[in-house]
């Protein structure tokens, strides 16, 4: 499962490496106002533990047994659907009056809909 001590390890780790990229990039931009390239790298550098969380997340499904990775494929299945059926309707919605939803909201969106499918799919084999 995604709770093991090794994993809260990795994880934490790569968030706190995101967390110190992010505000030492913020800072780093206001202080020296860079020319656009330099501006571009700055922003994206937060992207190095984003990558550093990703494969914490991928080792710690390979280090599922078969059942647990059945769990997590139906987790991950329902999370692209649902936040894929969202977000195109929301898409629609916008047309309508709905603010345009931003890229930024499209993660959290899908962590939610992975925790409900965990939820579902524990509840389905058990």
């Amino acid at each position: 499962m995604l709770y093991g001590r090794q994993y809260l390890i990795e994880l934490g780790s790569a968030v706190t490496l995101y967390v110190v990229l992010l505000f030492g990039a913020n800072y780093l931009e206001r202080a020296l106002h860079p020319a656009f390239p330099v501006k571009i790298a700055l922003a994206l550098t937060p992207m190095l533990g984003a990558l550093a969380a990703a494969w914490a997340i991928m080792r710690a499904i390979w280090r599922m047994d078969e059942l647990q990775r059945r769990i997590q494929l139906d987790a991950i299945a329902m999370s692209f659907l649902g936040t894929a059926l969202l977000t195109f309707a929301w898409g629609f919605a916008e047309s309508a009056g709905l603010p345009q939803l931003r890229a930024f909201a499209v993660w959290p969106i899908m962590a939610l809909f992975w925790t409900i499918g965990i939820i579902i799919a524990q509840r389905r084999y058990r």
